[in-house]
């Protein structure tokens, strides 16, 4: 009887003890098991976010087009390449400036030129400039003869007078002409492009760029002559 209680209370004891390790090993592995997730959801963020960036940057968005310098410290310039204008916006452009130079919209043949008017018409004046920031009246004809008619100008007033030949009266002034003032000076100090119908483009340093006429009493008592550019 002694040795049945004695095998009984023995198999209890081995019993309890290997519950609870199995126990203690499920709970070990439980563990482990869970650690290595918290460590897998952390380098999966990690891999996420490297397929996004490379050192901060963007890798599949394509960069921002911006005007760039050609020279570290160099204002940035912005392209003077003209739109493609539909017959519809053409025609419309045409009708706008006839009415300004009191002519019909057939005789403003010359698209390029109104186009290149249409896109710089109020940009605002500032000496020495060249962009549509701010440009100056000899940085405007410049621009103007090399987008419409592929001639490069000299950069001054002065100098642009200079290089062309004189025209007596303003009857026979040529569209793209050059128009010469004086102001408050005996020297050429301004410089416009003219249209027809004695009205010329240019950079006024009041209004920017914008249309006027000659016979305007402010630029009749300036008035210097025109120039046809030499070819």
């Amino acid at each position: 009887m002694k040795n049945r209680l004695f095998l009984f209370n023995t198999a209890c004891i081995l019993f309890t003890i290997i519950l609870s390790s199995c126990h203690t090993s499920r709970h070990a592995v439980a563990s482990r098991n869970k650690q290595p997730k918290f460590i897998d959801d952390i380098y999966m963020n990690r891999h996420e976010k490297s397929n996004k960036t490379v050192s901060g940057t963007p890798r599949h968005d394509k960069a921002p087009e911006t005007a760039t310098a050609d020279k570290p410290g160099e204002e940035a310039t912005i392209p003077d390449n003209l739109p493609t204008l539909s017959k519809k916006e053409m025609n419309s452009i045409r009708k706008k400036y006839a009415e300004m130079l009191g002519v019909k919209p057939k005789e403003i043949d010359n698209s390029t030129l109104f186009e290149f008017i249409d896109e710089w018409y109020g940009v605002a004046y500032h000496l020495g400039g060249s962009d549509r920031s701010g440009i100056d009246c000899s940085a405007f004809a410049q621009k103007l003869y090399t987008t419409v008619f592929g001639i490069d100008l000299a950069r001054t007033a002065a100098e642009q007078y200079s290089n062309c030949k004189r025209i007596r009266h303003s009857s026979e002034a040529n569209q793209g002409d050059l128009v010469f003032f004086h102001v408050h000076s005996r020297h050429i100090t301004h410089v416009g492009v003219y249209l027809m119908n004695d009205y010329f483009v240019h950079a006024s340093s009041s209004q920017g760029v914008v249309i006027s006429n000659l016979n305007d009493e402010y630029w009749h008592k300036y008035y210097a002559g025109i120039g046809r550019v030499k070819k």
